[in-house]
């Protein structure tokens, strides 16, 4: 027997499925993760066992027209990508990407916009990304296909919810664990749920805060707190005229850009975004709102007929329920800690 605590108001936490237009179907946009990836394969099962459709985006997410900086390509990316990886793949543990950059013997302009799609795509900066973070993303710059459930991927949540029934209870925050040998329970603002045993599936920045009694082990809560946490943002704009399939790098203001295929085949009326760092994101003014990234994101697509003042902004990491996009591999992780955290 499960029950599940939910403290949202909705299920899927940092997967959240919105029309952008209220009304318009063509508009639903993902606030939060969105990409299927090649090797998403319990994604794919679970789509096909409740009838979901995975639309094919018609654009790659991983190769980037790089724009705002010195001219390089897509072909030139994927070059240096692969010279830092093979780099940072004997570079000693902690090593920042910054240092094993310096490997790169080529354009700077490809280096320059290599660090930053990995900056936006980590959400730290490479003076605090261990290198060993790339030594596997070299397939990532040339062009695959990619997909999303179509009607949204939060689909896939609300479809697993409904597999339980009332056993789901939304607006049920634990405050509290405690747990001996035999039993557990959780405090709730609502009162107490007890039972054999807890999963705790929250974010890291959730774990780090989360009392329990008694306390674990600090060797544990050592590796939560040595665990990087990224920044990340999305940004969604109505399109008033018709786009073709895209993706766009912005290289000076780590973010990027992309319109996409929906499930009926044609591309969404709506240009997305997503920006990385902190320190990138204060560059946008995300603290006051969507205002100064959707002018540089219309600005950066001049070939697309955008509207800035219908424009969407979802932050993460002051979401009370993530405090984070996801988790970082930095210099701050330590040899064993996936393992501590997998424990």
């Amino acid at each position: 027997e499960v029950v599940v605590l939910e403290a949202r108001d909705r299920v899927g936490g940092r997967v959240w499925s919105q029309e952008l237009v209220p009304g318009d179907p063509r508009t639903v946009v993902e606030r939060g993760a969105e990409f299927v990836l090649d090797g998403y394969d319990l994604m794919r099962a679970l789509a096909g066992e409740f009838g979901l459709q995975l639309a094919e985006m018609a654009m790659s997410y991983y190769e980037r027209e790089p724009r705002g900086g010195a001219a390089t390509s897509p072909r030139e990316m994927a070059q240096c990508a692969a010279v830092v990886a093979a780099a940072a793949a004997s570079a000693r543990p902690g090593t920042p990407l910054a240092e094993v950059v310096a490997a790169w013997p080529g354009s700077p302009a490809a280096l320059a916009a290599y660090v930053s799609r990995i900056e936006v795509t980590h959400g730290v900066p490479a003076t605090d990304l261990a290198a060993a973070a790339v030594t596997d993303v070299t397939g990532g710059f040339t062009r695959r296909p990619c997909w999303r459930v179509a009607g949204g991927n939060q689909l896939v949540a609300r479809h697993l919810a409904g597999r339980l029934g009332t056993t789901v209870r939304l607006r049920s925050a634990v405050r509290l664990v405690e747990h001996d040998q035999d039993r557990v329970r959780l405090h709730t603002d609502d009162g107490e749920v007890s039972g054999d045993a807890v999963i705790l599936a929250v974010p890291m920045a959730v774990l780090r805060a989360l009392p329990f009694a008694p306390e674990v082990p600090r060797t544990y809560r050592s590796a939560w707190q040595r665990a990087g946490l990224a920044h990340n943002a999305k940004l969604h704009l109505p399109l008033t005229g018709p786009a073709a399939a895209s993706a766009v790098q912005s290289v000076p203001d780590r973010f990027w850009t992309w319109t996409a295929a929906d499930g009926s085949g044609q591309v969404q009326p709506v240009l997305h975004a997503f920006g990385g760092t902190a320190e990138g994101l204060a560059a946008l003014g995300v603290a006051d709102g969507p205002a100064r990234w959707a002018s540089r994101a219309a600005a950066l697509r001049p070939e697309l007929s955008a509207d800035p003042s219908r424009a969407m902004l979802t932050t993460w990491n002051d979401d009370p329920w993530a405090g984070e996009s996801y988790s970082a591999l930095t210099v701050t992780v330590a040899d064993g800690d996936d393992d501590l955290i997998a424990a």
